[in-house]
């Protein structure tokens, strides 16, 4: 076990954030977070983190972590080589080879200022100095933003590598397909809590769809569309006695986070 969050909750206000969450991470997991913005999926981590005070709850985590937060600022006068020398005088996990390794892949210039690099090119310099990190847990939120699909398969690809060499991960995403690729757990989340924590292929085998008329509804399913003829609900498959078709992530995850039944 790397990290351990037991009945952790966070309001603000009136507003609740983070409404009794529980999960854990192995070593080599990747344990991915997914839901709609506003979800509670970055106050999540930043309670795990310490940067957000929790109300309630435990965090126990073993190991060393680095960060990748959603909002990706740095040094905007630096250029890319110096916010590489830099970031080796910030932590000791870090090294500056591999991470200059990292940034010829991605094609950085180093002489160019982080104030002229593309929302994907500041992406790739931050993801450069966060994988340069050898650390146990590497905590990424929306990891992948502003990146093009062939460079988003070439990230999501070196993060199943660093797994099976024994790194572990906690990621955020409203990325279905991103999450589906590579996760080893998904949890989804609304409003602050998880409606469900497994695989996706046990996700896949848990809740099947089916078809009915337009004046029909399954007081067990959850709603995820109405076509011109028919509704197709997203039902557990041991509550259905009626034909039903596979149904894939991106439907549970539609059905489940809408939450309407009729």
């Amino acid at each position: 076990m790397i990290l351990e969050v037991k009945s952790l909750y966070k309001s603000y206000g009136e507003k609740v954030a983070v409404d009794g969450v529980s999960f854990e991470i192995g070593r080599g997991e990747i344990f991915t977070i997914v839901g709609r913005n506003g979800a509670g999926k970055t106050t999540t981590i930043k309670c795990i983190l310490g940067l957000r005070k929790k109300d309630s709850g435990e965090i126990l985590m073993k190991g060393s972590r680095t960060y990748l937060p959603e909002d990706k600022k740095l040094y905007r006068n630096y250029t890319v080589e110096k916010m590489l020398y830099v970031a080796e005088g910030i932590s000791r996990y870090f090294h500056r080879e591999r991470a200059r390794e990292l940034a010829k892949k991605f094609k950085l210039p180093e002489n160019e200022k982080i104030a002229n690099l593309s929302h994907g090119m500041l992406t790739l310099l931050y993801l450069s100095i966060v994988f340069a990190e050898d650390v146990d847990l590497y905590i990424l939120d929306e990891p992948t933003w502003g990146l093009d699909p062939v460079v988003r398969s070439e990230v999501l690809d070196m993060i199943r590598d660093m797994a099976a060499g024994g790194k572990s991960f906690l990621i955020t995403t409203h990325i279905l397909q991103e999450a589906e690729k590579i996760s080893d757990r998904v949890a989804i989340m609304k409003d602050g809590k998880f409606l469900e924590i497994d695989s996706v292929d046990s996700l896949k085998e848990k809740y099947v769809a089916v078809r009915v008329g337009l004046n029909e509804y399954l007081e067990e399913g959850y709603l995820y569309k109405v076509a011109s003829n028919e509704k197709i609900y997203i039902v557990e498959r041991g509550k259905v006695s009626l034909e039903y078709q596979p149904a894939s992530f991106e439907m549970i995850f539609q059905a489940l986070v809408r939450g309407e039944r009729k």
